[in-house]
């Protein structure tokens, strides 16, 4: 029974071309999805620096570097920036002061990044606050950490 055995073969064949332009299908469809999931468009948005080993007269940090949202490529929108001003460097707990602020990033988001030194000019070295990025998943809570601290940045609405 020779054809029974290619009828077979030709039917399995088939059914593993078919469950391949599945999963290919589900796969484009998914990154689509996630793609969608992520626009650009207006931010809503705060920042939190925090730094518990400030000891200084008044125990809040003083945050320079840099704050943004990323296309995970060349793209990139500042939420928030400040230069190193050694002892001229402003404290800074949180940005902005009370409430939200706004943006408009003209690309995909893939990311939250902070990179963000704490100055301690005069005392010691300074502190690292946070250096990395989290993937972004929308509305919510980002916490990037670094060996002195953390800054958290809360997305309230984007788009």
């Amino acid at each position: 029974m020779r054809p029974t055995s290619m009828g077979r073969l030709a039917a399995l064949a088939s059914t593993a071309l078919l469950l391949a332009g599945v999963v290919s299908a589900g796969s484009a469809q998914a990154q689509s999805a996630a793609q969608a999931r992520y626009p650009g468009g207006p931010i809503t948005y705060s920042i939190e620096f925090s730094n518990p080993q400030e000891k200084d007269d008044n125990n809040l940090p003083e945050p320079y570097g840099k704050v943004f949202v990323t296309d995970g490529g060349l793209r990139q929108t500042t939420l928030w920036e400040h230069p190193d001003l050694d002892i001229n460097t402003p404290t800074v707990p949180r940005y902005p002061e009370y409430g939200f602020t706004h943006r408009f990033a003209d690309h995909f988001i893939y990311e939250v990044c902070a990179f963000v030194g704490e100055d301690d000019t005069g005392i010691n070295a300074d502190d690292v606050l946070a250096e990395g990025c989290e993937p972004f998943h929308g509305p919510g809570a980002y916490t990037i950490p670094g060996p002195d601290g953390e800054v958290t940045v809360t997305v309230y609405h984007i788009g």
